[in-house]
């Protein structure tokens, strides 16, 4: 694994499809994956995926218009233009919890053979998500600030999970995830992570930091690696842009 300086790494943070050039530009080297909410979001960005944005396809299970407009043919048409899946998942205080169960197991059981990294949530619902990870057979989801107890992180460890962890999270949340299974986030612009933009994972690597006993530059070193090793073991490496792609190739 290098230790040759590397860009900050994002990956779960809300881009509006409208983003401009110069806002992306001012992200700089980094890499950050962007989020939609509903499946007309992803529609707009289907083809916009970059060196800096990986845009995903995303039903959002808290936003109830997002529910409202679920297609599992629309999500199947679309899915191929896409090499991330998010933001997806399970929310109690979401409302309609069937409905959202009945989409969760749709996405699952279409993205089972393709080739996506995947972003779920699971606010209030973290043993029930890694149930349905079980159940539908989905090896390789990262879990975006996973708050679930030990018995849910080692569950999910038997499937292969990979947590996205921000700067909101405690020490104790964070130091349950094997180190070669962490992934930095933002969700930017949630307020709870104070994130001032998407990729500013200065203090979530700090924290990483204390927690692993190890030096920012060799935990951002081990954060990359670790999506080499998922988009190697889930083939989404073959649907990222070819930059991209190169990067964790020859890190």
């Amino acid at each position: 694994m290098t230790l040759t300086p590397l860009p900050a790494l994002d990956t779960h943070a809300h881009i509006a499809p409208d983003v401009t050039r110069p806002q992306i530009a001012a992200l700089g080297q980094a890499l950050v994956f962007a989020m939609t909410r509903s499946l007309t979001e992803a529609a707009r960005v289907r083809d916009l995926s970059n060196d800096t944005l990986i845009w995903g396809i995303g039903v959002h299970p808290g936003l109830a218009t997002a529910r409202e407009e679920w297609d599992p043919d629309r999500f199947k048409t679309m899915l191929p233009s896409f090499a991330l899946v998010g933001e997806v998942g399970l929310d109690r205080r979401g409302g309609d919890w069937a409905r959202q169960r009945v989409i969760f197991n749709d996405i699952l059981t279409i993205t089972k053979a393709e080739p996506v990294l995947i972003s779920i949530h699971s606010t209030g619902a973290a043993s029930e998500v890694v149930t349905h990870l079980h159940d539908s057979g989905t090896r390789g989801a990262i879990l975006h600030w996973f708050t679930g107890e030990e018995t849910d992180v080692k569950r999910a460890l038997e499937v292969e999970s990979y947590f996205s962890v921000n700067a909101a999270m405690t020490l104790e949340q964070v130091t349950q995830f094997p180190r070669d299974r962490v992934l930095c986030e933002t969700d930017f612009p949630a307020r709870k992570v104070r994130a001032r933009k998407p990729a500013d994972t200065g203090r979530v690597e700090s924290m990483l930091s204390e927690a692993w006993g190890a030096p920012v530059d060799e935990v951002r070193a081990q954060i990359w690696w670790n999506l080499r090793t998922l988009s190697e073991q889930t083939g989404a490496i073959e649907r990222l842009p070819e930059t991209v792609a190169d990067r964790l190739l020859y890190l």
